[in-house]
Order: C-alpha cells, then structure tokens, then sequence
C-alpha cells in the first residue's frame, strides 16, 4: 500500500491550481453585456477586413469553444449616432445568414459608454486562417482524396476478381 502524499506538497498543489486560475482570469479583458462571451488578450488574424480595428480570441462559455470578438470603432459619436439603426438593420440581417462556407454571427451589440462607439460582434472562429487560405487547403485535399478514391477503386477492381470477391461465386 502506497504511503499517503505529504500535506506540504497538497498545500503547494492548491497554491498552484489558484495562480492558474488567477492566471486564465487575468486573461480576459472584457466580457459581453449576457456574461456569454469573454473577450482574451489573444488577438488573431481572421483576414483582410476593411473596418474592423481589432479582433480577439474569446470564449463561448455556453458552448465550450472558442470564438472571434470582433470590434468596429467610430471616432465619431455623431456620426455613430446618426447611423446606428441601419448599423443595428445590417447586423441583425448579417445574423440571419446560415450557409456552410460563410462565417458565423452569433451575437452582435452597440457600446457608446466609452468615449468612442463601437459596435462588437462575435463570430466563429476559423483555425484555419482566411476563407482564401481554407479553400486553398481544401482543394489540394479534396484532389488528393480523389486521387486517394481511384486508386483505392482500381486496385480493389482488380484484386477483386482475381480473388473470386465481388463476381457472384460463392
């Protein structure tokens, strides 16, 4: 029977499991108005998108994955203010879009509070980089399988009437 651990060791053990959770809190910068999404200090790249100033890794904590926070930020107030019911119209639009190759709204919302408006919205995120770059990768990989495919029924064509498979006999 093995001996019970040293409680020091348990001690430290506790220790470190609270500097890494302080650590993955300290991590998020901001959370939505719902509590669902929390906006990371990770900033990625989802590809060239005119007037978006900063995107950032975020959790889906219903969901479990990981999401795009997505910040669009008008300098002027004014400005925002004479154009935020078409801003809300788009979105809400945008939002009603669901098709296989083009990428998920989830959620968007408006935030005048600070001292520019911005409107922040939350889409999918896509590992694989710009929809240019994952059709790239998809289409070497869909030739490859089907080169993969004939081969497969080449060789199991051939090797399945010398073996007596496939022809009836039994």
């Amino acid at each position: 029977m093995a001996a019970p651990e040293p409680a020091p060791r348990r001690g430290r053990e506790r220790e470190r499991e609270r500097e890494d959770e302080s650590e993955d809190e300290s991590d998020i910068l901001e959370e939505s108005p719902c509590g669902r999404w929390q906006k990371r200090r990770e900033q990625v790249n989802q590809g060239n998108m005119p007037g978006i100033q900063s995107t950032f890794l975020a959790m889906d904590t219903e969901e479990g994955v990981e999401v795009v926070w997505n910040e669009l930020h008008f300098g002027d107030r004014k400005a925002f203010s004479a154009h935020e019911e078409k801003i809300q119209t788009m979105f809400e639009q945008l939002a009603l879009v669901d098709h296989p190759n083009i990428v998920k709204l989830h959620k968007y919302w408006l935030d005048a509070s600070e001292a520019r408006a911005r409107v922040i919205f939350i889409t999918e995120y896509v590992s694989s980089g710009s929809l240019k770059q994952f059709l790239k990768k998809t289409k070497k990989n869909h030739k490859a399988m089907n080169g993969v495919r004939q081969k497969l029924r080449d060789s199991s064509g051939a090797g399945g009437t010398r073996s007596g498979r496939g022809t009836g006999a039994g």
